[in-house]
């Protein structure tokens, strides 16, 4: 029961909401009329030179915000919008409280000049000013608001990730200016932004979670390391044991002592293995570096953390539909939704970190039984003919069912010599014919995808077994492919697990079958979430974006 409400709430975690509530406000906002102020004072200086003398921290969106704003005064009519002749608008209150709220989902009030603007705002009514101060300041403000939600709703990371590991974000389109226009003083701002982030609660408990560690004065170890890792096992001893022992017992992880408590014995190396497997890397038992550091993790690195997964929920696909599929990379687990219900679950195995799966949103496409598998050229390059080469053996991928095509004609690999030195100017394609030994196992589940990313069955099922999953190409396999075949065609008629497996044993090769149900497809990658208990999970970061990710987000703090 403990495992499935874990899963079930993990699920929601991985964008299951489709934000019916916040659609409906978003879109009530962009229907209206532009906003009419009759207090709002007309600007003297309307030249774009003008427009653009704002102060703005944040030297990326800087050309942005200033298109942005000569936009925004252009389309309200050259008129203050925050700033009235004798007080500020109540949107400007509004807004100034916004800022403040929004620090407990990781964001800096001092990015968008919260408390000079607050006191510049506060000093302007109280003695006389002149038109050049109102507007100044009123351009102030709306530089300030464009960049934050420009923050919020295209993020904060311009790059998050490079032509190997490749990360394509499924932002929501928001037009900023569009939604200044449209707000009206009396509007609950709060309500409107709040609209505009991940509504799932899973996102709210992480920032709480965020909140309450700024305040956690639990107590702090010392931070140690097992100096000698190569005599470490049953029977070794030492007094750093004693601190690996408190740091365990402390996550959950409890050890009772056999023989003595500087000792290594079974039940420690057993709560080592625990604890590994917790955030998703191997289960050796032994204290290494990796393991040492998620072990240590101090509340800082666990707020960075949180801060860095809510912002990358922001990156997310938020209309996924009523019928979904959800992997989270780090996580190694596929999960199957009909209405935000979860339906199916199984563990994959995805890319190693030197072909990484990429993270995306995508549709399923089709569902193919018995497929065939044309190796990608890289791999033909990298790995098959260099293999042929060194084994001298010509017929070595022949033997496993592999033929080989030049040119659209299959041809006899034993007629090719394979130490030419003009070989590299050939181009050759191998092609695994079906059976249960091919490396797309029986059936595989094609997306619309560019990059020849798909999902599939695999005869290597023993990999399912580890912690840590990273071994493929970059395509994710499916342990349980029968079974997540016969969810995806439960609505097709006459598809059951039995057509299923029959299709798969004894089908035609290369049999498509077109769902009738649309299925969106997000691929996500969180390293930190809470569960429904309110407990913080934290998972290994297999490629290793964490790091130069938060340099980012963390320039912020001191921007």
């Amino acid at each position: 029961m403990l495992k499935y409400l874990y899963i079930l709430l993990f699920s929601l975690l991985l964008l299951g909401c489709r934000q019916r509530d916040s659609k409906v406000i978003v879109k009530e906002i962009s229907n209206r009329e532009v906003n009419e102020s009759y207090q709002a004072v007309s600007l003297q200086d309307t030249t774009a030179a003008s427009l653009k003398k704002v102060t703005i921290k944040d030297h990326i969106y800087r050309p942005v915000i200033e298109r942005e704003l000569v936009d925004f005064y252009k389309k309200y009519d050259y008129r203050t919008r925050w700033l009235y002749q004798n007080k500020p608008s109540a949107l400007f209150t509004s807004y100034i409280k916004v800022l403040d709220e929004f620090v407990d989902y990781g964001f800096f009030p001092e990015n968008y000049h919260k408390e000079r603007l607050a006191h510049q705002v506060d000093s302007l009514y109280k003695y006389s000013y002149s038109s050049e101060q109102l507007e100044g300041l009123d351009r102030e403000i709306t530089a300030s608001f464009l960049l934050f939600t420009n923050h919020l709703t295209r993020g904060r990371i311009p790059k998050v990730g490079d032509e190997k590991r490749i990360w394509r974000r499924n932002r929501p389109y928001l037009d900023n200016v569009e939604l200044l226009l449209k707000l009206k003083d009396d509007d609950n701002l709060s309500l409107i932004i709040d609209a505009l982030q991940p509504q799932q609660s899973f996102y709210k408990a992480m920032a709480q979670k965020y909140r309450e560690l700024e305040k956690d004065t639990a107590i702090t170890y010392p931070l140690f390391s097992i100096t000698d890792l190569k005599s470490y096992g049953i029977g070794y001893a030492d007094s750093t044991i004693l601190a690996l022992r408190a740091h365990l017992e402390y996550k959950g992880y409890k050890s009772p002592v056999q023989g003595e408590p500087q000792q290594v014995d079974s039940l420690l190396i057993e709560a080592v293995k625990e604890f590994q497997r917790s955030i998703g890397i191997p289960a050796d038992g032994i204290p290494g570096a990796l393991t040492m550091n998620y072990l240590q993790m101090n509340i800082k690195q666990k707020r960075d953390l949180l801060l860095l997964n809510m912002e990358r929920l922001r990156w997310q696909n938020k209309d996924l539909g009523e019928d979904y599929i959800l992997v989270n990379i780090p996580e190694y687990c596929l999960r199957l939704f009909h209405k935000d219900s979860l339906m199916f679950e199984t563990r994959v195995v995805v890319g190693n970190p030197k072909t990484p799966t990429p993270i995306f949103s995508d549709s399923l496409r089709y569902i193919e039984f018995r497929p065939t598998w044309s190796v990608p050229q890289s791999i033909v390059r990298k790995e098959m003919i260099p293999n042929i080469i060194s084994s001298g053996d010509s017929l070595k991928y022949a033997k496993r069912g592999y033929k080989l095509y030049e040119n659209n004609k299959e041809i006899d690999p034993t007629q090719v010599n394979w130490k030419d030195d003009q070989l590299h100017k050939r181009i050759f394609y191998f092609v695994e014919d079906p059976s249960e030994r091919n490396s797309l196992g029986l059936v595989k589940f094609v997306l619309y995808n560019d990059m020849s990313i798909y999902l599939h069955d695999t005869p290597s099922k023993r990999l399912f077994g580890n912690t840590q999953r990273t071994y493929s190409h970059g395509c994710i396999r499916v342990e349980y492919p029968d079974q997540f075949a016969t969810y995806l065609l439960k609505s097709s008629e006459d598809w059951d697990e039995q057509k299923v497996r029959e299709a798969m044993d004894t089908g035609k090769n290369q049999y498509r079958v077109h769902p009738k149900k649309h299925f969106v497809i997000d691929i996500s990658y969180l390293t930190a979430w809470v569960d429904k208990k309110g407990n913080l999970i934290i998972r290994n970061d297999p490629y290793q974006f964490d790091k130069e990710q938060l340099k980012v987000l963390n320039h912020y703090k001191t921007m």
